[in-house]
């Protein structure tokens, strides 16, 4: 009997140690590898909230989807990474509106001036009814995931400007998209489309007045070499997008159909993740303009009236659906 005990006890242990073991495997080694791409540094909030999700999806699905993080543009321009998720050749990046809009018009609302009173209104806008209905016209060859916050877009310069009459004339350099270059005519500035990671040297041989952006992105890219002065006219509040790949899509849920639930769980965390990642960065980002003794401009009521009144034609052009929305937008 004795035996027999001792005979029983030792399959069960077996049996638990294989057990053991597969389920290790299956834990440990992934299913899918996929390939995550964005053109901002490692260390940018972005970059960060993304290998931020990457480590979120590789615990929620117990190690069978593991997401590797690219930063720096290493696979590409926004454009061409764009045109590979299209195909699956990359399965998610975090995109720009301004380069998302010149495939998904819709989003060209989010590029109008002065659109939202400030942070709070873009997320009451964003994670309410409205953003889920511009996330929904990305469930095509695309899947929208997240938003991401990006802060407000100012003008930073060469020379130092104090009022829209200072900067007339200028040429300044603008995202690669139309709507940009519409909107800086609306105040007589010169405007032209230069790739992101040439503008540093553009700046330097003086090819350029000045360009746009946010201020952590400003401090990043090292522009306050070239451009010392900042007039803070926060003209824009551009929102960005964590998208997939529709083919990766269709790749995970072969594995199992509940594992898209843990992606958009995570993307939304890692949303909320990055938005308080750029609050610290604007921050730090102010310390260091400071600090490298750029001189900020901030613009009164009655000056910032001027810019906005200059802008108005843009928004008497829309249809009456977009007339809608914007007041849809602005009554969040």
């Amino acid at each position: 009997m004795k035996v027999l005990k001792f005979c029983l006890l030792s399959v069960l242990v077996l049996i638990l140690l294989c057990g053991c073991s597969k389920k290790n495997v299956s834990y440990t080694e992934p299913v899918l590898v996929l390939r995550y791409a964005d053109n901002q540094p490692d260390i940018f909030p972005t970059t960060r909230a993304a290998r931020y999700f990457a480590s979120l999806v590789k615990e929620k699905s117990m190690g069978k989807i593991e997401i590797e993080v690219y930063g720096n543009g290493k696979l590409g321009s926004e454009n061409d990474v764009f045109r590979m998720l299209e195909y699956g050749g990359i399965d998610f990046m975090r995109l720009s509106i301004g380069t998302l809009s010149a495939f998904y018009p819709e989003f060209d609302i989010f590029q109008l001036p002065y659109l939202f009173s400030d942070r709070d209104h873009v997320w009451r806008v964003l994670d309410g009814e409205i953003g889920k209905q511009y996330m929904s016209y990305l469930d095509d060859d695309v899947i929208g995931l997240c938003w991401f916050d990006a802060g407000a877009r100012s003008i930073y310069t060469i020379n130092p400007i104090h009022s829209l009459e200072d900067i007339q004339g200028k040429l300044i350099r603008v995202q690669e998209n139309d709507a940009f270059i519409n909107l800086f005519s609306c105040w007589n500035i010169n405007s032209v489309k230069i790739p992101y990671g040439s503008v540093y040297s553009e700046l330097k041989k003086k090819t350029i007045d000045g360009a746009e952006n946010n201020l952590p992105s400003y401090i990043y890219t090292g522009h306050y070499g070239g451009a010392k002065y900042v007039f803070l006219n926060e003209h824009l509040r551009l929102p960005e997008v964590m998208i997939m790949s529709k083919m990766t899509k269709d790749a995970i849920e072969k594995i199992d159909s509940s594992f898209m639930d843990i992606i958009r769980e995570c993307a939304y965390q890692a949303s909320l993740y990055e938005r308080e990642l750029w609050l610290e960065e604007e921050k730090k980002a102010m310390q260091a303009v400071l600090d490298n003794g750029v001189v900020i401009t901030i613009p009164g009521e009655s000056e910032l009236k001027k810019w906005k009144d200059a802008v108005e034609p843009l928004y008497q052009k829309l249809s009456d659906d977009k007339k809608a929305l914007v007041l849809r937008i602005r009554d969040v």
